[in-house]
């Protein structure tokens, strides 16, 4: 009966435990959560460069010592954000439809592309913005190395089945960028309070332009 009473107790120190830990877990994600999205509103709002620390911390209502519990500096956050942003832009290409030919194949990454952009404005100017917009074709540094090295593969296996040589990186992440460019045009249709589908309209005899440009720049 003793060794009974004993296990109960035992057991009700472990779930009590268990409980602590859950609460604290999530106690940590959610104040996570707080500076990632503090961070993506200011890196949208001012730019990568002139965001500081103090920006993020003040849009999340936090101290720059809880900050620096979660991450060590800015660029460091900003790995986070553009490794959530890429992996959320892959996942949507890795739905894209089988298409018949290269050109098909392009229109498919352009609405993939285009769909982001309306639905995670914030993220895609993170990814395409400034200075790291116009590395994307040079080099870009070792923490955004590997989540755009993810995405440029994701792109190339899109693309692959319709080219007769293999696409060499440099060509990939020019794509990347005209197609992140286009993408923005519609950007400055939107912002002169067009509705999406006149944006469509607007820009589809442009958009046919570009995907054929788009083509004979791939297999050149």
């Amino acid at each position: 009966m003793v060794m009974d009473i004993s296990e109960e107790k035992r057991a009700c120190r472990v779930e009590t435990v268990k409980k602590a830990v859950n609460r604290t877990e999530k106690r940590v994600a959610k104040t996570k959560s707080k500076l990632l999205n503090a961070a993506l509103a200011v890196f949208s709002e001012f730019g990568v460069d002139a965001t500081t620390i103090d920006d993020i911390t003040q849009r999340a209502d936090l101290g720059k010592g809880t900050f620096y519990r979660y991450f060590s500096d800015k660029a460091e956050i900003m790995a986070c954000l553009v490794d959530q942003a890429i992996e959320k832009l892959i996942d949507k290409l890795r739905k894209v439809e089988t298409a018949t030919a290269i050109e098909e194949a392009l229109e498919y990454i352009i609405n993939v592309h285009y769909r982001f952009f309306l639905e995670n404005q914030e993220e895609f100017i993170l990814l395409f913005q400034g200075r790291l917009f116009l590395k994307l074709d040079r080099q870009i540094t070792e923490q955004m190395e590997e989540p755009f090295n993810r995405y440029f593969e994701a792109i190339e296996n899109l693309l692959s089945p319709y080219m007769s040589e293999k696409v060499d990186l440099l060509r990939i992440r020019r794509f990347a960028c005209a197609v992140a460019g286009f993408v923005f045009g519609f950007f400055s249709f939107a912002m002169i309070g067009m509705e999406s589908e006149e944006i469509e309209t607007s820009i589809k005899p442009l958009r046919q332009s570009f995907v054929k440009s788009l083509s004979a720049f791939l297999v050149q």
